[in-house]
């Protein structure tokens, strides 16, 4: 479970943004006069943040230095990689810092209203969705990697869905972290009674590469929105990533997140169940090998009542990995009958590795249902056993130990997410070669 073990708390490293730097970032994207303003208040909160605290769980496994870029300077624009895989998308979408988004959107989609456009250009999309919906404030320990990113954006993305639309189709985001320090940020908002799905791939890069990223997911009443974030990045990546949800009354917001590149990583996801009957599930898989570091937390604030809220996080370490979680459930006062539960299950495949775990609730009022629940544990070598007897190998055994391990996460994926993130699982199984023996 948690570390006990004593930690200093080091200052973070934190990359210089002077007025000049800012103006430069702000030009390269070729914002406006409000979104310009806006990028300005950030660097003011930038200059100001505290250091996150290391003493509190959110921040406790992790250093902060690891993540941050060394430099905010307006990068060039790279080589373009290859566009989105997906074979049948509403929109593909290429992101990579200090270009301008390379989008191609369906007729379909475009003839339900689906926009999608460079951040850069939705000045007043944003001005009517804050007026809709006043911002919030950053979660703590995170704010000075959200004030980070939205002072120093180099690539943004808007993603709108009109009141009513139904996309059959994924919208698929693909940011690659080529060049050393990648700073994206994703609006997506989905309208009163619209579906939508929003698929969120980081890949590439390379030891040199740092990714600060910050996703805002909008979903009006009645709304219905799956936000799919999977992390893939090349060896030796290290990055932060945060998206945040806000549902609105009977909305219902699926995030699935899974994470298996890099070097060290850190994951927030948060939402606020801001509108009566309004449902947030997480689910979530992550397989680290090496000594690959992942760090996630998850939040559930249930602002109104009869909300509902899960989670289910489940990680796989092998070699000298380790995977930490976080995750809190806040019940406010005025949230009566609502429901919210928790479970993060921790398998290691060997006895270097690592898996830490820290659910924590906070419950205001007593008409509500809530549990948590959180296991760390080796593959059972009875298992392993058994199904040898049965005539399987020993790395196909300890294979479908693992797949079984994951089948009930699987079992609760819409169907053709299941088989993306089975695709990415069987990758990383067939690593285990060897390791049985």
């Amino acid at each position: 479970m948690a570390s006990t073990e004593h930690r200093e708390v080091p200052a973070a490293r934190r990359p210089a943004l002077t007025g000049d730097g800012v103006a430069a970032l702000s030009a390269q994207v070729g914002e406006g006069p409000a979104l310009f303003a806006r990028r300005r208040a950030a660097a003011a909160r930038y200059a100001t943040a505290a250091d996150p605290d290391r003493v509190s769980h959110l921040w406790r496994f992790t250093d902060p230095a690891h993540l941050l870029p060394e430099t905010l300077a307006a990068p060039r624009a790279a080589a373009a990689p290859p566009s989105p895989h997906a074979e049948h998308a509403a929109a593909r979408v290429l992101m990579l810092a200090g270009m301008r988004p390379l989008i191609t959107a369906g007729l379909k989609a475009l003839a339900a209203g689906l926009v999608v456009k460079p951040l850069a250009e939705a000045e007043e999309e944003l001005e009517a969705l804050e007026a809709r919906e006043p911002a919030e404030g950053a979660d703590p320990g995170s704010g000075l990697f959200q004030a980070l990113n939205g002072a120093a954006w180099n690539t943004g993305l808007y993603v709108g869905v009109p009141p009513g639309a139904i996309l059959d189709e994924p919208v698929h985001v693909l940011i690659d972290a080529a060049g050393g320090g990648t700073l994206p940020r994703l609006v997506v908002d989905v309208g009163r009674g619209a579906q939508a799905v929003v698929v969120e791939e980081h890949t590439g890069g390379d030891a040199g590469s740092r990714v600060v990223s910050s996703s805002e997911l909008h979903a009006a009443d009645g709304a219905r929105l799956r936000h799919v974030l999977v992390q893939t990045w090349g060896e030796g990546v290290c990055g932060h990533l945060t998206a945040r949800a806000r549902a609105g009354r009977d909305a219902d917001v699926l995030t699935v997140f899974a994470s298996f590149g890099g070097e060290r990583s850190k994951v927030e996801l948060t939402c606020d169940l801001a509108g009566e009957g309004a449902r947030s599930e997480m689910i979530g898989v992550v397989m680290g090998a090496g000594r690959q570091r992942f760090d996630h937390h998850t939040r559930h604030r249930h602002l109104a009542g009869r909300t509902w809220s899960n989670i289910d996080f489940k990680a796989v370490a092998d070699a000298a990995a380790r995977s930490s979680y976080t995750g809190l459930i806040r019940i406010e006062q005025d949230a009566r009958g609502s429901e919210a539960y928790q479970e993060n299950r921790n398998l290691l495949l060997s006895d270097r590795s690592r898996a830490d775990s820290i659910p924590e609730l906070e419950i205001l009022n007593q008409d509500v249902s809530c549990s948590h629940g959180a296991t760390v544990a080796p593959v059972d070598p009875e298992q392993v056993f058994y199904l040898q007897s049965r005539g399987l190998d020993p790395d196909e055994a300890l294979r479908l130990v693992v797949r079984g391990f994951l089948e009930k996460t699987f079992g609760r994926l819409p169907g053709d997410l299941r088989e993306r993130l089975e695709d990415l699982v069987g990758a990383r199984l067939a690593a285990l070669q060897g390791r049985a023996s």
